[in-house]
């Protein structure tokens, strides 16, 4: 008796905060990390909203990190991006993956978390190999889950909480190989190094807030 087959593996391109492993280990518990990846002809921006956010433009990039998730956390990324007040729509489109080495390739999000982080898991000699087959290490991927907003489109500035949890992702994000260049000159004109001091007569984060 042969075995149901398996449903196709689905792919998520991250480009905010989601960079950072901790995270994406609270919002989807059951992730995978498949590599990084570089999405092309959209450019990087802080909406007017004050989160991260991609709008079409020739000749631009956007880089991020790919994560295998499944339906149950796609569900919490949609409540977490907003899909049904409309912040973020869901779009499919081709990225082109540089697939993590091992032993990163296909590990749970969690478990690289639980390690140390990405840092400490790709220097240490003692953790095993890939899990499973690996593809190229370079390819097209067709078919990969992006957020993206189509009603904020206007560069903006960050909300201030907003400033540590992406700088806690680009620090990720640089450790996994995202460009330091691109960091530079498509997150840093939006993303301080370091986050503004809080003042006490400021509100508190918006909790019904939606963010990328």
């Amino acid at each position: 008796m042969t075995s149901p087959p398996q449903p196709e593996p689905r792919y998520y391109f991250a480009y905010g905060s989601n960079l950072h492993m901790e995270q994406m280990k609270r919002r989807c518990p059951k992730s995978r990390y498949i590599g990084r990846a570089q999405l092309l002809d959209y450019r990087w921006q802080i909406n007017d909203r004050g989160f991260a956010n991609i709008v079409a433009q020739d000749g631009c990039r956007v880089d991020g990190l790919v994560y295998e998730i499944d339906a149950a956390d796609e569900a919490k990324l949609d409540v977490n991006e907003g899909v049904a007040k409309k912040a973020y729509q869901k779009r499919h489109l081709p990225v082109l993956l540089h697939r993590a080495h091992a032993p990163l390739y296909r590990r749970p999000v969690s478990w690289i978390v639980a390690k140390g982080g990405p840092l400490a898991v790709s220097r240490s000699p003692s953790f095993g190999p890939t899990i499973g087959p690996s593809p190229p290490r370079q390819h097209w991927e067709s078919d990969v889950l992006v957020y993206i907003s189509f009603d904020y489109v206007q560069d903006s500035a960050p909300r201030d909480e907003y400033v540590q949890r992406l700088n806690l992702g680009i620090a990720d994000a640089r450790v996994l190989g995202v460009d330091d260049e691109y960091i530079r000159h498509s997150i840093r004109p939006f993303i301080p190094i370091e986050a503004p001091e809080p003042l006490s007569t400021s509100p508190p984060p918006d909790p019904g807030a939606h963010q990328s």
